[in-house]
């Protein structure tokens, strides 16, 4: 997170302020500020949006949001503030769309049933998403638990030759450099039985030769996420993830676009309670391939994770966790600082929770 090609991170001391309006049946909102010392700017808004929601109908209900917010893509963060109530960082998959993926938008959910079984699907059009893939493409996949804000800036690791005539050593995720509409769209299906299954395809449309005036590129970027959830009992969850996409920047020359990478991760977590405290275990796989001038700035790497976590209730205000997390990673151009391209790195980590 400090500009260096490691995997893991340490979030520091952090805090949240979230509000929650209710202005009538159909209209409420969420606000939530964020306080982290390790990210600049370290006070930032996280989220701000409208809820919408029309009358329940004999064939369903809609409802929606407008503002500042992330995608429906992560099944961890479900805590308030959007953060991982068992757990200390993300997988490799969220930690990214923390950085990188958040927007400005309008969404709109239908919620209907089939019979028995539950449906579910979400459209959006968004904005100020335009550099999502800067961070994925010159630090490559870390598991953390920041999160951006929309001052946020965070700085990119030694780049190479050929990177540097056209990126900055800082990357801003929350800018809008083209003026065009992004979209998504997610399904969900919940069956009657203790599962859910959910896609959700994203696109943020960019126009990769625009450019502003500090050297920030809009990203042409897009990927396909599909989600489980199974919870055989109320003391026991399975969540999984796995992600496929690509992201591309700058002009087509001979040899092929100036950066061009495929993305793909995947992560699968177990959850258990016993009594006071949770047991959380989850394994990750995370890999980039780079499909431009990989003799001259090879931006591929490959790697997996294992992450333990436990937490302890103390009392109906306040939780301690500890997280212990193992990461294998292969990066060549970790060979721009001296170090090997292979790392195994180790991080055992610990913190004490308030919520009021």
């Amino acid at each position: 997170m400090n500009g260096g090609f490691g995997k893991t991170g340490v979030s520091g001391a952090q805090a949240a302020l979230e509000w929650t309006p209710r202005f009538n049946f159909a209209v409420s909102g969420v606000v939530t500020a964020i306080a982290q010392t390790d990210v600049h700017k370290s006070v930032d808004i996280g989220e701000a949006y409208l809820k919408l929601r029309a009358n329940p109908t004999p064939v369903g209900r809609f409802s929606g949001r407008v503002g500042i917010f992330y995608p429906p893509v992560s099944e961890e963060h479900d805590g308030v503030a959007w953060t991982t109530p068992d757990m200390l960082s993300g997988s490799a998959i969220n930690s990214w769309i923390g950085e990188e993926v958040k927007v400005t938008g309008a969404e709109v959910t239908y919620q209907g049933a089939l019979g028995e079984h539950q449906l579910e699907a979400t459209a959006a059009v968004f904005g100020w998403n335009d550099t999502a893939g800067t961070l994925l493409t010159f630090r490559g996949w870390a598991l953390h638990g920041e999160r951006a804000g929309v001052r946020t800036d965070f700085g990119l690791p030694p780049l190479s030759g050929f990177a540097t005539l056209f990126q900055p050593r800082e990357t801003y995720p929350f800018r809008e450099l083209d003026n065009r509409a992004g979209y998504y769209g997610r399904l969900a299906w919940r069956p009657p039985a203790p599962v859910s299954f959910n896609a959700l395809y994203y696109d943020n449309a960019g126009n990769r030769i625009a450019v502003d005036s500090k050297g920030q590129w809009a990203w042409e970027t897009r990927f396909l996420n599909v989600g489980m959830t199974w919870e055989p009992n109320e003391t026991t969850k399975v969540l999984a993830q796995a992600m496929n996409g690509e992201t591309l920047m700058g002009y087509r020359i001979p040899g092929g676009i100036w950066f061009d990478m495929g993305f793909r991760a995947a992560y699968v977590l177990a959850a258990h309670k016993l009594g006071e405290d949770t047991v959380t275990g989850r394994i990750d796989a995370f890999q980039t391939t780079d499909r431009s001038f990989q003799a001259i700035d090879d931006n591929a790497e490959h790697g997996w994770a294992l992450t333990g976590a436990w937490r302890h209730r103390l009392g109906p205000h306040a939780d301690v966790l500890l997280e212990a997390e193992h990461v294998t990673s292969k990066r060549a151009l970790r060979r721009l600082v001296g170090e090997d391209p292979k790392q195994d790195q180790n991080l055992l980590q610990g913190a004490l929770r308030l919520h009021f």
